[in-house]
């Protein structure tokens, strides 16, 4: 199976999670509907004020996190390849009465059904790079979507954390490549699914940088951090802020990285 053929697979998968996570727990819509937010704070920090900017949330899901930023003022469109997952954004944002765009694409065909260069930020963030078997083109199409001056920011599980068991002993190698196809029968939010393969694609932080960089954007910052957003072994301990780390913060959890594409001349 090639990679375009495995990238249909996902999608056919993710058709079938995305109206179930809406109802799940973990995702806490019950709180966005009654004016929360599933920003984090170091998210909010890093972009800066969204207020009338032109926003682009790439693979959004059912758009939580995109509506989120239209509570702050930004001016959002959300893509996903998922049509139930569009169709579940464009419900919830009726739902609370948020002014959205979303627009069922894969990531790759971004560039040919929205403008280029016509964004002030572009946002992808959490479990999304694992789904990108071409992580250089991903970066070409973040460039050719912002406006000269804009901004990219990534947060997004450390790929440290695939690599390693519970006890933290090394599993597999940090620098494997190629496919990696399993059977599932059970979503990250705890719901059961129908059994299907699903394929993802490891990534290394050099490799991520240096795309970022081959497309022409400079990087800003980026920060490893040793916590997560759900708690993945039986030792993690839930701080004041409500995420979860390691006893001793041993390895990073998280990444986050904010890149810009630079002004015209």
């Amino acid at each position: 199976m090639d990679d375009r053929a495995r990238v249909e697979r996902n999608r056919a998968a993710w058709d079938l999670r995305a109206a179930a996570h809406v109802s799940s727990g973990f995702y806490d819509v019950d709180g966005f509907r009654a004016g929360g937010s599933s920003l984090r704070p170091y998210e909010v920090e890093a972009v800066g004020d969204v207020r009338a900017r032109r926003l682009l949330h790439l693979m959004c899901h059912f758009g939580l996190d995109t509506l989120s930023w239209a509570r702050l003022g930004a001016d959002v469109t959300g893509v996903d390849f998922s049509a139930e997952a569009i169709n579940s954004a464009r419900q919830l944002a009726d739902e609370v009465g948020l002014p959205a765009r979303f627009v069922q694409a894969d990531v790759y065909d971004v560039p040919d059904v929205l403008e280029p260069a016509s964004y002030d930020v572009v946002v992808a963030t959490y479990g999304v790079l694992v789904w990108l078997p071409d992580l250089g083109e991903f970066a070409r199409v973040v460039a050719r979507m912002l406006r000269p001056g804009g901004t990219v920011f990534l947060a997004e599980f450390h790929p440290l954390q695939a690599m390693v068991d519970e006890e933290l002993r090394v599993r597999t190698s940090y620098f494997r490549t190629g496919a990696v196809d399993r059977e599932v029968t059970t979503s990250y939010t705890g719901q059961d699914v129908p059994e299907h393969v699903q394929s993802t694609w490891p990534w290394t932080v050099s490799g991520l940088v240096n795309a970022l960089a081959s497309a022409g954007l400079h990087i800003d910052r980026l920060d490893e951090l040793p916590v997560d957003l759900r708690r993945r072994s039986p030792s993690m301990l839930q701080d004041t802020a409500g995420l979860w780390r390691l006893p001793g913060d041993p390895i990073p959890l998280l990444l986050t990285c904010r890149a810009h594409r630079p002004d015209a001349g």
